[in-house]
């Protein structure tokens, strides 16, 4: 899910990344709400669980992320300075940044845990251990566990 490129539709990429445009296209007019809905609760959490005023470096990113809402909310809802709403500054970065990565990184998490936590690490390794001895020259006592 990772790493192999597969061609489909046209595109060459990972699966995860087929996955994360298929959502995108699909779901087009939901994704904005999904995005800003992830960022509210990035920005509100410090304050929820009271971490904001921590240290001086928790207040900044704590105000910043609320600058961020701000911008976020301005994008999804059409209102603020055209400076902020031209098509190739703040709507560019939220529909070809924000969006996508807003999706990837919790597609990714999943994979992840699947990936580490549940085998599948050690279930690809049993199947590319003589590929792998092959490639690199290792003796077979260095592969096994």
């Amino acid at each position: 899910m990772f790493f192999v490129p597969i061609p489909w539709q046209g595109k060459t990429s990972i699966p995860l990344d087929h996955l994360v445009t298929a959502i995108t296209r699909h779901f087009a007019p939901f994704t904005p709400y999904y995005a800003l809905f992830v960022i509210t609760l990035g920005a509100l959490s410090p304050f929820w669980k009271g971490r904001w005023k921590n240290s001086r470096t928790e207040v900044v990113l704590s105000l910043l992320k609320l600058v961020g809402l701000a911008v976020a909310i301005m994008l999804v809802f059409q209102i603020g300075p055209a400076w902020v709403l031209a098509p190739d500054t703040g709507l560019f970065l939220f529909e070809k940044l924000v969006i996508p990565v807003g999706l990837l990184v919790p597609l990714g998490s999943i994979f992840l845990a699947l990936l580490v936590g549940y085998g599948l690490l050690e279930f690809v390794g049993v199947w590319m251990r003589p590929v792998m001895r092959i490639i690199w020259k290792t003796p077979t006592r260095t592969v096994g566990h």
